[in-house]
């Protein structure tokens, strides 16, 4: 899919419009605790819906973001959207993606203290998600941040694992208390034994699992049989502005 016609910085030009103009919003993706489907997080999601364009996919304006150097942008306007409406005393968690090459950033931390700061955001709720679709370069930049986050009271969190750069020995060195299960585990039938490995195994290490892109019964099942902790997925809910989600938890817990 094409965004534009032209360069990367044509690309990069009209995505700043984007997020000046707030074309660039959060949307929130429930998550459930497995054994008694209470709602027990959000993950936050960036959706930009380009005036003429409509809709435009996650994954491409994401990818080319990184590549022009505009995720920090992307990162702080979907922080302001999580601090505008995050509900002082708000039991569940909430998890704010950062990509592995982000955490070299030593702006990264302030920008998050920043929020902290309004006194609307807990550090205690909050769970940051670190994509490893790319190898950190340089690990010894990273410490830093990470210490100032775990300290402040941040859940640090290995998305898609399974996949990629992603191994235990990585995670505990991202100091990291939660995995994904990235979808290619979750959705595969055949793969049911490895992700129950995978579960024990974060279980021995004190790390809590989440299993991500539930799609139907069977695969929650699964991820139930298999001891895992919190479930998300479109078969449970999909992303939705935060006016949408508190209805849609509402109607929910009303029917409990």
């Amino acid at each position: 899919m094409t965004l534009v016609d032209g360069t990367l910085e044509d690309f990069a030009r009209d995505f700043q419009v984007a997020l000046a103009q707030r074309q660039v919003l959060a949307a929130y993706q429930p998550q459930i605790d497995v054994t008694d489907g209470t709602v027990v997080g959000v993950e936050v999601l960036a959706r930009w819906t380009h005036p003429e364009r409509g809709s435009i996919a996650p994954d491409v304006f994401i990818d080319v973001a990184q590549k022009s150097g505009l995720l920090p942008l992307l990162t702080a306007r979907i922080l302001s959207d999580v601090t505008a409406e995050f509900i002082p005393g708000c039991t569940i968690d909430v998890a704010v993606n950062v990509s592995a090459t982000q955490l070299e950033d030593p702006a990264l931390y302030d920008m998050f203290e920043g929020a902290f700061e309004t006194g609307r955001c807990d550090p205690t709720a909050l769970i940051v998600e670190v994509t490893e679709s790319r190898r950190i370069r340089h690990p010894d930049r990273v410490a830093g941040p990470l210490e100032a986050l775990t300290a402040a009271g941040v859940t640090i969190s290995v998305d898609d694992f399974g996949t990629g750069h992603s191994s235990f020995a990585r995670a505990e060195a991202l100091r990291a208390t939660e995995l994904k299960l990235d979808k290619s585990l979750v959705q595969a039938d055949e793969r049911a034994h490895e992700v129950a490995e995978i579960i024990s195994e974060a279980h021995r290490r004190g790390m809590r699992v989440v299993g991500e892109g539930v799609e139907n019964r069977p695969q929650l099942d699964r991820l139930v049989a298999a001891g895992c902790d919190r479930a998300q997925g479109f078969w449970i809910a999909k992303p939705q502005p935060a006016k949408a989600l508190r209805l849609w938890h509402h109607a929910r817990s009303t029917r409990s």
